[in-house]
């Protein structure tokens, strides 16, 4: 039987494939990678988000696979799927504290921004963020995920920050992680790297396996390293339950 293919299944298809390659992309980015005319990819975009198989973030104004691409493969990361659930949380958590806040994951030695809310957080400096890498013993995420994760990753972390020249104080470094283990937080007030920004990290879990951290990020001229816990640490604490409720 001679059946005419459907080629808006087929352009919505070539979007879905050209975005499960991304954390998250632009519509400029598909439209590159397809071949497809910009307004096409727009249209395959909005059916997509329709039927619940891609978000549209508002950190940066990209398009991020949604849980629901599971139901079709394998394809969908962990990375992503945590961005995904983390995006309403912390937007929320935004709108109350006002400061913004960032989630992370660990890629080889370096955590990765996957969501935002710089972009609209009233009292950012920063604006775009999404995809940022950040060293692990310079950030508190680094040092909650190191303080946090299984001890045999822990260890072979600091064995390749040991090796690349990153660690030069491995039992004062292993001290500074117990202590971030027993309060449950890691603290960053100024540094070299960013001198004008404190934050506060946890870790999320899954399962009880650490798979990112969750941060919330104030201005060191207005908040102190005390203030600055004092204010967000509860509220912190309350957005990772609902992270990680989502990921249930």
């Amino acid at each position: 039987m001679d059946v005419k293919p459907i080629r808006a299944l087929g352009r919505g298809l070539a979007v879905l494939a050209a975005l499960n390659r991304h954390a998250s992309a632009s519509a400029l980015t598909l439209a590159r990678e397809t071949g497809l005319p910009r307004a096409t990819v727009y249209r395959s975009l909005k059916t997509l988000i329709d039927t619940g198989y891609v978000m549209r973030s508002r950190s940066d104004d990209r398009f991020t696979l949604l849980l629901k691409v599971r139901e079709l493969s394998e394809g969908f990361e962990d990375e992503q799927w945590l961005g995904a659930a983390a995006a309403p949380v912390i937007f929320d958590l935004t709108r109350e504290i006002l400061w913004p806040c960032d989630v992370t994951t660990l890629e080889g030695v370096r955590m990765v921004v996957r969501e935002s809310t710089h972009r609209f957080a009233p009292m950012s400096i920063d604006r775009r963020m999404v995809g940022v890498r950040i060293p692990l013993l310079a950030s508190s995420a680094g040092l909650a995920y190191l303080a946090f994760t299984a001890p045999h990753e822990r260890t072979l972390l600091l064995d390749l920050l040991q090796g690349a020249g990153e660690l030069m104080d491995r039992a004062g470094t292993e001290k500074q992680l117990q202590g971030i283990r027993r309060r449950g937080y890691a603290v960053r007030q100024g540094g070299r790297i960013w001198p004008h920004t404190g934050t506060i990290a946890m870790p999320i879990r899954r399962d009880r396996q650490v798979i990112g951290c969750a941060s919330i990020i104030w201005m060191t001229k207005a908040l102190t390293a005390t203030e600055g816990i004092a204010r967000c640490h509860g509220p912190l604490r309350q957005a990772i339950r609902g992270i990680e409720a989502r990921l249930q």
